[in-house]
């Protein structure tokens, strides 16, 4: 089941009349109060900011401080880093660690974070940051006590209280769905297999989303080899998930395809270190990114037409595995020799790219995979690699992702490397010669498949997965690219 999320309000009260378990108040580094720290920390006695090795007004350092006798249960003090580099960005990911830290322990709470910066996007990022930071995932442990924050109060302007409930409407609609892509992440995979996903998919969209599903007869007769072929070596048999949302008097029409690798060993050409297996439950974080975008469209009213393609598959050691040297054909008729089983991701999505391209109507295609590691030894953890053949459409994903403060970088399509695909026995190999610059290198052999459309790739590998709490990010699955997804297709659709 999707995480449940607070609710949400607004208020014009000032801080000594609101009745909550904790009042989080913001500093900014160094110790300099910001709008609604100088009242609450007057009203425990204290003429400034404490300060100690734990907190200095760091970016998403908290502190609390006990209130006796006043209306809150605590102080909550938590870090907005330096002042002359306050973004919206910087607001969603101070609410995040507050609530986040918060969480089990306090039911309502209240913050003063608008204050900062007063403005309609400032009430978006500040309530995106509650609800994003406020998820956990509990799915395995039922008998776990559930999260306390189940009421969030916002200190806004009255200037702003007339367009507050759209903001908090669109915030909590993309939470809300990156909060889906973060569960199917961090699902363990005996549980969440290509069927699995298939079967959930219904579950999951917005009413009015068509749902067609292609088991492995349908795969066979659609020719997807990629899919099949990575799919060989285990059990539980691949799928392909076609997505179609349908709006009236659509703008335009675009694709987005998922990579759905529910778990990686890395098949024959095991994936080495073994220790980071762990994370790859979640290599079918493209496609439980573009499931989520999927669930919130008609809550949105995008005014796009939109098909998604979620090529599931688990990459597993069985006694039909496919082989390294082996030769496979995709959907397009182009064969690809498959010299290193691990590269699979780039396998199923071939197939899917060449299914949206065939439609004439579409008139872009975003993609998004945890691809390779390259792209995340390149950028790290928190980017984000994108790949791109339009400026325009680059531009516009670019755009959306700063808006909704999801760090990507545009790297290139060096077209001198593109010799490196060719193949001796095939039309094109998965790898390339050499080991250099593997992330543009999956991004050339993704752009066989697209005929030209207008193509955006986004290599998720880096930031899908983390090993600790961070902001409003939770350790395990991030749902990265959700949200800069559906402000694209919004912005598209104006």
């Amino acid at each position: 089941m999707p995480s449940r999320l607070p609710a949400l309000h607004v208020t014009t009260d000032g801080v000594g009349d609101l009745d909550v378990d904790a009042l989080v108040v913001p500093v900014f580094r160094g110790a300099i109060e910001a709008p609604g720290a100088e009242q609450a920390l007057q009203a425990l006695g204290l003429d400034e900011v404490p300060r100690d090795a734990r907190f200095r007004g760091r970016l998403g350092e908290v502190l609390d401080l006990a209130a006796p006798g006043q209306p809150w249960g605590r102080v909550t003090l938590v870090g907005l880093g330096r002042m002359d580099e306050l973004s919206g960005e910087q607001l969603r990911r101070a609410a995040g660690s507050a609530a986040r830290h918060l969480a089990p322990t306090c039911r309502a709470i209240a913050t003063t974070l608008v204050l900062v910066q007063p403005a309609v996007e400032t009430v978006r990022a500040v309530a995106e940051g509650v609800l994003l930071g406020a998820y956990r995932f509990d799915d395995c442990r039922p008998g776990r006590d559930p999260l306390e924050v189940a009421d969030v109060t916002l200190v806004v302007p009255s200037s702003l209280v007339d367009a507050a409930d759209r903001q908090l409407q669109l915030a909590r609609t993309h939470a809300a769905a990156q909060n889906i892509a973060r569960d199917l992440v961090s699902t363990p995979p005996n549980l969440l297999g290509p069927d699995d996903i298939a079967q959930r998919a219904d579950g999951l969209v917005s009413a009015g989303v068509e749902v067609e599903v292609w088991d492995e007869a349908r795969l066979i007769e659609e020719r997807c080899g990629g899919i099949l072929a990575v799919g060989r070596g285990s059990a539980r048999p691949p799928r392909l998930v076609k997505l179609h949302y349908r709006p009236d008097s659509p703008v335009a029409k675009v694709a987005l395809v998922g990579k759905g690798i529910t778990f990686d060993t890395g098949g024959i050409s095991l994936k080495r270190p073994s220790e980071i297996m762990e994370s790859m439950k979640g290599d079918m974080g493209g496609a439980g990114a573009v499931l989520a975008v999927f669930s919130a469209l008609a809550d949105l009213d995008v005014k796009v037409e939109v098909v998604g393609y979620l090529c599931l598959a688990e990459n597993m050691i069985g006694a039909d595995a496919q082989r390294p040297s082996d030769v496979i054909t995709i959907r397009n008729g182009t064969t690809v020799e498959v010299m290193n089983t691990d590269a699979e991701g780039r396998l199923v999505m071939a197939d899917g790219l060449s299914l949206a391209v065939e439609d004439d109507d579409v008139e872009a295609v975003v993609d998004v995979a945890t691809l390779t590691g390259a792209a995340a030894r390149a950028l790290g953890k928190r980017a984000s690699a994108v790949f791109a053949n339009d400026d325009d459409l680059l531009r516009q994903v670019l755009t959306a992702s700063e808006a909704a403060g999801e760090a990507m970088w545009h790297l290139p399509l060096w077209e001198e490397l593109r010799d490196n695909l060719e193949s001796e026995v095939a039309d094109i190999d998965n790898i390339g010669r050499g080991d250099e610059a593997g992330a543009t290198i999956a991004g050339l052999f993704l752009r066989e498949f697209v005929d030209g459309r207008p193509w955006v790739h986004l290599d998720i590998a880096g930031p899908f997965w983390q090993d600790e709490d961070r902001y409003h990010n939770p350790r395990h699955g991030t749902g990265v690219a959700v949200r800069t997804l559906l402000r694209w297709l919004e912005m598209t659709g104006r």
